[in-house]
């Protein structure tokens, strides 16, 4: 167990694979809670190196970017590290309201980020087809090989009456201290959080939480920062 008081120490990569109906392989790597600010250049910088290192197919990210303007600045030079790679998608989180929407959207979209908000986007990887979500919806039939859905906030599973084979959220940092874990609960934030878990299944939906990249508050014990890295295998 350790305690660590501060923006840059280490986070890692939880590597997960997810076999489907297809034939072609992809990945997805889901990035969320970066809360970027003046202090945090060295973690924006281990980041890019890291999405080099994995190339992923596809790259999602999950909200609260940024605390303040200079947090602003090194969301753009991650995001221009970025920008000559394919499908690009994010949605907002609570804190990119209370920063400022359009402005995290406009970096975002300068970048060739797609602003997932109030759409969804079909992309095609070889033969398989592929939609992302980046919104709830009501009745909506499912029309692609594989259906992803981006939240920001996991409690807003509970309201899923559509089918979705993925969901990636993020927003409660794993609750930044970790006694124990159980069946990948994190305790003792799950008992006051349902969905303080690392993944699962909910209504054959495999979902996938990320306990953040970084921390307005930047004090966390036994409970390390991280991004997700789905490998997405065809039968």
């Amino acid at each position: 167990m350790k305690l660590e008081i501060g923006y840059n120490f280490p986070f890692e990569v939880r590597y997960e694979t997810l076999t489907y109906n297809g034939k072609d392989d992809f990945s997805i790597l889901f990035l969320s809670d970066l809360h970027l600010n003046h202090f945090t250049k060295p973690k924006t910088n281990s980041i890019i190196q890291k999405i080099e290192e994995l190339n992923p197919t596809i790259i999602l990210f999950g909200g609260d970017y940024v605390d303040t303007n200079q947090g602003l600045l090194q969301l753009d030079c991650l995001l221009q590290s970025i920008s000559h790679r394919q499908n690009l998608f994010a949605i907002a989180g609570n804190h990119d309201h209370f920063f400022g929407i359009g402005k995290i959207k406009r970096v975002m979209e300068s970048n060739q980020v797609v602003w997932l908000e109030t759409q969804s986007m079909e992309l095609q990887i070889n033969g398989t087809k592929i939609e992302i979500f980046g919104y709830l919806q009501k009745h909506v039939e499912k029309n692609a090989d594989i259906s992803i859905l981006v939240l920001h906030n996991p409690n807003s599973i509970d309201k899923i009456n559509v089918h979705h084979d993925i969901i990636f959220a993020g927003h409660l940092h794993g609750c930044q201290f970790v006694f124990w874990e159980k069946r990948n609960g994190l305790y003792p934030g799950k008992l006051f959080y349902k969905w303080n878990v690392l993944k699962g299944i909910y209504a054959h939906c495999h979902y996938f939480i990320s306990k953040g990249l970084g921390d307005s508050l930047p004090v966390r014990f036994n409970c390390k920062r991280d991004m997700i890295f789905l490998q997405v295998i065809g039968k």
